[in-house]
Order: structure tokens, then sequence, then C-alpha cells
């Protein structure tokens, strides 16, 4: 798997990439913990149809569990956590016969159109005003977003982009849903 167009999003996101080692912030490490767990969480119970019970308490919803930071990071257990999460996603795509590769790349094509691509944009990168959150373009954002602000990508791309208040990137109107069945069926 290669990560450019994951790279690509997270700038588009104003989340930022590191080339080494870097414990950003304790907002940070939540939303990769929220990003991860709610994934992870969705493919155990939407997915497999398995419904995850913590001390007696059933979890039916992937994004229904708060987040807290509770001790320093450790950089050997995450690199040893994630490579285990890859692991355990190959296992899962090899047992059940599960195109990954290919859904992993038509995936990341999807998720950068979370984006509204903005052509004839010539005003910079900017918040915008909750006035021009339809972009010129009838573009509306779930309840949740927060803040809509404009970013750039290279010399000459604009893309406007709505977050909720923990920066999760939320989708815009325009946004559709990739189709996998293809690669099921």
């Amino acid at each position: 798997m290669k990560q450019d167009k994951i790279a690509k999003f997270m700038t588009l996101a104003g989340q930022g990439t590191a080339s080494r080692f870097d414990a950003r912030t304790d907002t940070e490490r939540k939303l990769g913990a929220q990003l991860l767990l709610s994934e992870v969480l969705e493919y155990v119970i939407k997915g497999l149809g398995v419904q995850p019970v913590v001390n007696g308490q059933p979890i039916t919803d992937p994004n229904g569990l708060a987040y807290e930071v509770a001790q320093d990071l450790d950089h050997t257990e995450m690199l040893d956590g994630l490579a285990d999460v890859a692991y355990t996603m190959y296992w899962n795509s090899c047992c059940f016969g599960l195109k990954l590769e290919e859904a992993f790349e038509l995936v990341c094509d999807n998720n950068l159109e979370k984006f509204v691509v903005l052509l004839d944009w010539n005003e910079g990168a900017r918040p915008l005003e909750r006035e021009e959150w339809h972009c010129g373009k009838e573009v509306s954002w779930p309840p949740e977003v927060v803040t809509v602000e404009v970013v750039q990508v290279g010399d000459d791309e604009f893309y406007a982009v709505g977050k909720d208040k923990s920066g999760k990137v939320r989708k815009p109107s325009t946004y559709e849903s990739v189709d996998l069945t293809p690669l099921v069926n």
C-alpha cells in the first residue's frame, strides 16, 4: 500500500505529516485513536456482524466511544500495535477472500472527494465565513461541522474542508460513497 493519497488527505485536512517520530498533541492523539478504533469497530459490528461487549455493555455504534489521553505514548508499542492491526487486516482479507489492495485504492480516491475542489478560487488559503460555506456551488455540510476553510495544495489547487469540533473531516453534500460491490461480486 502506498501512502501518497493519505498524505495528501492529511495535508488537506490540516493534520500534517511527520518524516520521523513526532509525539504531536493530545488532540491529535485522540483523533488517531478515534479514527483507528471507529474503523475497526465498523468492520467488527457492521462487517462481521459481531457485537463487542465491554464490562457487560454492548458497543453498537462504532463512533459512540469517548477518548481521553491517559498516559504518555510509547513509540515502540505504537509501531507494534499498528503492525499488528495491519497483519490482522491482511489476515481477514486472506481468510474471507477480500480484495483489500483494490478496495484500499478506491477508498483513498474516494476519501479525497471529502474536499470540495475550488477550480476558480483566487483568494488563497483562508477560513470561510459561514455565509461562504456553500463555496459558490450550493454545497452544504452536516450539522457537526464547525469550520470550513480553504486549503491550498501545490501551486494552484484549492479545496474547501469542513471539520467538526474534534478536527475530523466531514463529508460535504457533494460527497458520494465509494461502491465496493464490484470487488465482492
